[in-house]
């Protein structure tokens, strides 16, 4: 009778979600010369242009496992750094336990990392 009881607990652990980790995922988009609004030497904001005027301050970061969203943010404000516009993301609380996630910035596709790379910060860039 014991053994029963504590396998029906274990199964009601597992079903309620009791014990599921969650990490703080980070990285950057980077846009090149090509893609930026701005070309000032001495730094500052800039954004996205032409073909690459979707990549803005608030636009979407979604992180993926499985096929379901495990964790949702947006691009922070772009810092103009030698030639580069880099926006940074961070997104806490995001669903472990996976072996892959994809991560998609403003719907340009899918890149697969591990958790590990993810805590660790990604580096993602368009352009040239």
């Amino acid at each position: 009778m014991k053994k029963t009881m504590i396998i029906a607990a274990a199964g009601l652990l597992t079903l309620t979600g009791c014990g599921a980790s969650s990490f703080k995922a980070e990285g950057t988009m980077t846009l090149g010369l090509d893609g930026v609004t701005q070309h000032a030497p001495g730094g500052g904001e800039c954004d996205g242009y032409g073909g690459y005027d979707d990549i803005t301050p608030g636009a979407q970061v979604v992180i993926k496992a499985g096929g379901s969203t495990v964790g949702k943010g947006e691009l922070g404000e772009g810092k103009y750094e030698g030639g580069w516009c880099r926006f940074q993301f961070t997104i806490s609380k995001v669903k472990g336990g996976s072996d892959f996630y994809s991560v998609e910035i403003a719907n340009r596709g899918e890149i697969e990392y591990t958790e590990d790379e993810l805590t660790k910060g990604v580096k993602l860039s368009l352009g040239s």
